[in-house]
């Protein structure tokens, strides 16, 4: 059962998302959008700021960090360093009802990707490598992973305005190859799935002018 914490937390992580760098989330303001008390919706903000999608402002509460290329290459190097810790220790245990979720998330993101759902697209790519990582039944490590794709996510949708179909196609040829028990060459295949990512928000960073 979700505490209130738990629904100001995910109603404000949505909003984040969307949010301009420099927005500011005062906890007077947000709890009464929310309809909420103080205390959770204080609590939520807190967490937030703790998972780097908020920063302390000096004048009204917290505000949305603004997102520049040492961010980006600091959180791209934390997402890469626990995937390629993970991957080579669970590749040979995903089993055929993980390849079945897996796929599953993949229509999703087809899906999100047809509507130009920048939100849900991203939200369903961060989904598919959190199951991969969670496989290793590290809470501490998957918490600390759901917190850089947090940032990854954010980054990403208020960087890159829309997506192609090349990550859809990395998880599938990934995928494929876990199937084909081609562990190497499917390591490989997510090493420069990850890469690529990376790339492409530079790309979009350069792009936008930010």
């Amino acid at each position: 059962m979700s505490t209130l914490k738990d629904q100001a937390y995910e109603s404000l992580k949505e909003q984040i998302m969307d949010a301009e760098p420099g927005t500011v989330f005062s906890v007077r303001k947000s709890a009464k959008d929310l309809g909420l008390s103080y205390t959770p919706v204080r609590e939520a903000l807190v967490k937030l700021q703790n998972e780097g999608l908020l920063e302390v402002s000096s004048s009204a509460g917290f505000s949305v960090p603004k997102i520049d290329m040492k961010t980006i290459q600091n959180i791209s190097q934390s997402r890469q360093c626990v995937e390629q810790f993970v991957l080579p220790k669970i590749i040979d245990q995903i089993e055929e009802d993980d390849i079945l979720v897996l796929r599953s998330l993949i229509v999703k993101q087809k899906r999100a990707m047809e509507k130009k759902d920048i939100s849900a697209y991203t939200e369903v790519d961060a989904q598919f490598h959190i199951y991969l990582i969670d496989l290793l039944r590290n809470k501490q490590l998957s918490d600390f992973y759901r917190s850089v794709r947090s940032q990854y996510r954010v980054g990403s949708r208020k960087i890159v305005k829309e997506h192609s179909s090349l990550p859809i196609e990395e998880h599938e040829k990934f995928l494929k190859l876990v199937e084909e028990k081609k562990y190497e060459e499917a390591l490989e295949c997510m090493y420069q799935h990850t890469s690529a990512a990376v790339e492409r928000m530079k790309d979009g960073y350069v792009q936008i002018g930010m």
